[in-house]
């Protein structure tokens, strides 16, 4: 999702799921910069929004566990 605050952009992160995270991107002058600078720092898109890397690494961690605990 993209935020716009003072006339600047930023993406924000979609899940929001670690103390960590990074709530949005830096702000921009456009929107193209902001979507530029969150696949240049390797966020994940979700199809529905942007999932910054602190998350996605819970995220991934997670799964893990869930996995083992499952026996798979």
């Amino acid at each position: 999702m993209i935020v716009k605050k003072n006339e600047k952009y930023a993406v924000e992160c979609q899940v929001k799921m670690t103390t960590n995270c990074l709530q949005t991107s830096e702000y921009f002058h456009d929107e193209e910069d902001a979507l530029h600078w969150v696949e240049h720092e390797c966020w994940i898109f979700s199809g529905e929004g942007w999932i910054c890397t602190e998350c996605n690494e819970y995220i991934m961690a997670n799964l893990g566990r869930i996995r083992h605990e499952r026996g798979f």
